[in-house]
């Protein structure tokens, strides 16, 4: 089975090209979902509790984007949590004759995971255009900047990655690129 990593930088559209890609009944996996699951692990809060003096995500998120020793502290924690439940997920979807998996990776390059998998696609729009959404889904503009400072630099992402879906444009144009590259995938 092919493990193909997806990631793009915060607002270009991550979450909106996998549900494309679930769309087409190709078999993926949310890193943001198992993060997100986690946070509600009772020993997994009494550690962030034990570093960050709470387990509340939004709150953790403000300490972590503001010091990236604290940062590393949280990736420390929770990305071997992390890639622990992506490699069962994976060999369980392997089990399953799946032939192709999609992994939202949204910190795939700043956790030096691209050589687990065996490509990747990243997801790319302006940079004016990511902090709109995510301003208009309400983070508020400090929280934007911080977040896209603590992310590598998208040109260099996307020298790394072996497909990129542009999506700056309408939904069904995304929608196209993602119907295109999974074509491809699934020929090969």
């Amino acid at each position: 089975m092919k493990a193909i990593a997806l990631t793009g930088s915060i607002g270009s559209g991550k979450s909106t090209v996998l549900k494309f890609v679930r769309s087409l009944r190709i078999a993926t996996v949310d890193c943001d979902a198992i993060v997100s699951k986690l946070y509600r692990k009772k020993e997994v809060r009494k550690s962030l509790l034990r570093l960050f003096g709470t387990a509340d995500r939004k709150e953790i998120a403000s300490i972590v984007f503001a010091s990236p020793s604290k940062r590393r502290k949280l990736e420390k924690a929770l990305h071997p949590l992390v890639w622990r439940e992506v490699r069962s997920r994976l060999a369980s979807l392997r089990k399953q004759g799946k032939k192709l998996a999609i992994v939202e990776v949204p910190l795939l390059f700043e956790a030096s995971w691209e050589k687990r998998f065996d490509s990747t696609i990243f997801v790319t729009a302006p940079k004016k255009k990511c902090m709109q959404r995510l301003i208009a889904k309400g983070m508020p503009r400090k929280q934007v900047l911080l977040r896209w400072k603590a992310q590598l630099i998208p040109r260099k992402k996307i020298k790394s990655a072996g497909y990129v879906i542009d999506n700056s444009g309408s939904p069904a144009k995304t929608r196209q690129q993602v119907k295109g590259l999974l074509f491809e995938l699934k020929k090969q």
